[in-house]
């Protein structure tokens, strides 16, 4: 008998993290995704924020679960069809995925990377008025890498970065395992050929940055001998205290801050002399921001294709990032180590926001119900407090 009642604690206690997920409560957040270059069933470029949706135990406000391939605003890869475009409605959240496109190689059962015919892409300015109007105070913006370059035209562009408080240089980039397999893609290796007239004779692991105006950048082992470096700045570790510093091994794009946007995290590289020379002739910085952030308008940038994840993990256990973070290596190691964590305390930031904002409205238009504010925690009555001045 106590042979069984110690094997079921055990059961119990293995199977723990799935029970508490599965009993905790559910919360409600409507959230718009953007993200224009589903060409696959994969939904890749989107994937990664919904299994955080899922962890987080976040649904919409029918208080279904998010469907990675439902819900989100761009292309649907069945009929290979624009689907309905946004519409303005309130939310708690814009997410800001992908808007490069889909392109006729993409719709290729092996895509050779090669320069193709634009079949649907970039942002629209309607479709952007559509979202602002839905952004209240409370509403989180995020965007990311390649939300406003081409196919995006230049002037909404400029829209959507003045929006997010930042100045794209140019300059998109990504680090490469190795720069003669099939990981390159072919238009990075024509463009090269092209502005340098030269061949394409690299090979090992190598940096690349391309520019809009077609120059091509590429630093060899000999000159970089690291991935992109992401880590906190100090502003970074006090917001995102769960975040851990990691290897970015995808494309990033170089972009500077307004002068009220936070840098939360930058990009570094382990570069040799010859390869800080090149960059700096290129007016290419060293360090460069991968995470920046409004305060008072409430977005984020991420200067990376974040949310791209390729992998199903199993999300329905209580806290299953902190066991996957000591397994993941390469691409993994930063989405276990540092998007997921950080996609869960902006979520939880929101929720808090809205849920704040729930409780005080009604205090504030009944001054008798004030004597509540005790059973409110502390962050509520800051809340309140500021409200209350600022209506006064």
């Amino acid at each position: 008998m106590k042979k069984i009642a110690i094997a079921i604690l055990l059961i119990l206690l293995v199977l723990s993290p799935r029970i508490y997920w599965a009993i905790k409560e559910e919360k409600i957040l409507d959230i718009a995704v953007i993200d224009k270059s589903v060409a696959k069933e994969d939904y890749r470029e989107h994937s990664g924020f919904f299994h955080v949706l899922e962890g987080k135990k976040i649904v919409r406000p029918d208080k279904e679960p998010y469907d990675k391939s439902l819900d989100y605003y761009g292309f649907d890869p069945y009929d290979q069809v624009a689907m309905e475009p946004f519409h303005e409605r309130p939310l708690d959240m814009i997410y800001v995925a992908d808007t490069y496109g889909v392109f006729s190689d993409d719709l290729k059962a092996k895509p050779d990377g090669s320069r193709s015919e634009l079949l649907y892409g970039g942002m629209e300015l309607m479709e952007w008025n559509e979202l602002m109007a839905s952004k209240g105070e409370d509403t989180t913006l995020i965007a990311e890498f390649n939300s406003f370059a081409s196919p995006t035209s230049e002037e909404m562009s400029t829209i959507m970065q003045k929006e997010l408080g930042i100045t794209w240089t140019g300059w998109i980039g990504r680090y490469f395992t190795d720069l003669s397999n099939a990981e390159v893609p072919q238009w990075l290796i024509e463009g090269y050929k092209e502005e340098k007239n030269s061949e394409w004779l690299f090979a090992g692991t190598g940096l690349a940055f391309v520019h809009t105006s077609g120059k091509v950048i590429v630093l060899d082992g000999q000159e970089n001998k690291s991935a992109a470096h992401f880590k906190l700045t100090k502003d970074g570790k006090e917001k995102f205290p769960k975040v851990y510093s990691s290897n970015y091994m995808y494309w990033f794009d170089v972009v500077e801050p307004f002068e009220q946007t936070k840098i939360l995290a930058t990009y570094e590289f382990n570069l040799t002399e010859k390869g800080r020379s090149v960059l700096q002739e290129a007016d290419i910085p060293e360090v460069f921001p991968a995470v920046l952030h409004q305060e008072q308008a409430n977005t984020y940038y991420f200067a990376g294709d974040y949310a791209d994840f390729d992998k199903n993990p199993i999300v329905k256990w209580q806290g299953v990032h902190t066991v996957y973070k000591y397994f993941a290596k390469d691409i993994s190691a930063f989405y276990w180590l540092t998007y997921f964590p950080m996609m869960e305390e902006i979520l939880d930031e929101t929720y808090k926001r809205k849920t704040v904002k729930r409780v005080v409205i009604p205090l504030l238009k009944n001054e008798s119900k004030l004597t509540n504010i005790a059973m409110i925690d502390s962050l509520t009555m800051h809340s309140l407090l500021e409200e209350r001045l600022i209506i006064s």
